[in-house]
């Protein structure tokens, strides 16, 4: 991506909402940008040390008051000589008020995203933002020891040796790409998908699995029509369950609409849990689903009611109650177990956006050496030519 010149930007680092403290990080593009900006500062910031921002030591947390009328108390840090943090109450008015008086004076104000990428390479911008979509402690901390130079370090490594045509490169891009698809989970949940016939409890099940009333239930065969989500987290992994329409033959317009929904959302599924009801015979549809997903999870539901099944029920299922919570905890585990069958140590680097994936797998199934090592040269991508960081 070509540098897009910029002279001070600004942009709010933490997210909206009610915390109690926000973040704002003012850039500069140049050190001559940056003596210019921190003068016109001037008037918006008075610092109780009486010092102006020029003066001021880097790293030093000052305390002062911002605004020409009506002045709020607020920090300030020089983080660099050309980076400056402001912190301010974290309410959207005092953030948007700050983000109005930089303005006035001449700094554009852009999103975080937008700052990160215009002022340091691609890789570093990936990792920050892939981190920021974490949703978990789990997946933060392994997400942080990507960005803190685990990645920089393999490839980099990578790329000086991509000249060489080496068995031990192409076993090390192997093991990068086998960590693909958990990489890509760092920042988007494992999808989770309930399928079965019509009235097995599908819903009850997945409002049980999420702790909370997500799907319609009612008893009549083929309520579910679209398909209904809810993410959660299992052992620290986001998962989003998807309740889908109750699969069988001759449905209505309406209902076949939502068993369409239904079998798109199987095909891209991390997993599958197919759910059998207990409390009824087995019928050939049960046996078909079984058939259909092979490696799906197979939950036996309903195991409150007097039990249709016997002996007939796979040995690989689990025996589940939506209303007791039998086999509840049994099943989280056995998901977690589906899902992430292997962990990376702390010293595995992890591939974490499509585009390291793609250029990974060009550099695996390069035929020249000058191929595979212009893919390995852009895993880190070009620093921006205005960049100071």
């Amino acid at each position: 991506m070509p540098a897009v010149p910029f002279s001070v930007m600004a942009a709010r680092l933490t997210p909206v909402g009610r915390g109690a403290i926000a973040t704002i990080r003012v850039e500069a593009s140049s050190v001559d940008v940056t003596a210019h900006w921190l003068n016109g500062l001037d008037p918006l910031f008075r610092a109780a040390n009486a010092k102006r921002l020029a003066d001021q030591p880097l790293d030093r947390i000052v305390f002062g008051r911002w605004g020409r009328q009506n002045a709020e108390e607020l920090v300030v840090c020089r983080v660099q000589s050309h980076v400056m943090e402001i912190y301010c109450h974290g309410g959207n008015a005092a953030v948007r008020r700050v983000l109005d008086d930089l303005k006035s004076v001449d700094c554009e104000i852009v999103d975080w995203s937008q700052q990160t990428r215009l002022s340091t390479d691609l890789l570093e911008a990936e990792c920050l933002e892939v981190l920021s979509r974490t949703s978990t402690w789990r997946t933060s901390r392994i997400a942080l020891q990507q960005t803190n130079g685990l990645l920089r370090s393999v490839y980099t490594r990578l790329s000086h040796s991509g000249s060489l045509r080496d068995s031990s490169i192409d076993l090390e891009l192997d093991e990068l790409l086998s960590w693909s698809t958990f990489g890509i989970h760092l920042s988007t949940p494992w999808n989770v998908v309930l399928t079965g016939r019509p009235n097995v409890g599908k819903s009850s099940l997945i409002n049980r699995l999420l702790g909370y009333n997500r799907a319609i239930v009612f008893d009549q065969p083929g309520t579910t029509r679209d398909v209904v989500t809810g993410e959660t987290a299992f052992d620290g992994w986001p998962v989003l369950l998807a309740d889908t329409a109750g699969i069988r033959d001759n449905a209505g317009s309406l209902e076949a609409a939502g068993i369409a929904l239904a079998r798109d959302r199987l095909r891209s599924a991390d997993l599958v849990v197919v759910v059998l009801d207990l409390s009824q015979p087995p019928s050939t549809e049960d046996f078909s689903f079984l058939a259909e997903q092979p490696i799906a999870l197979v939950v036996g539901h309903k195991s409150d009611l007097p039990d249709q099944w016997s002996d007939r029920l796979p040995p690989r299922a689990i025996r589940v109650s939506s209303v007791t919570g039998e086999g509840v905890a049994e099943l989280q585990k056995r998901l977690v177990e589906k899902l992430i069958p292997e962990l990376p140590d702390a010293q595995t680097a992890v591939p974490m956006t499509q585009r390291q994936i793609e250029l990974l797998q060009q550099a695996r199934g390069a035929t020249t050496v000058d191929s595979r090592q212009r893919a390995l040269n852009e895993l880190i991508g070009p620093v921006p030519a205005n960049s100071l960081s």
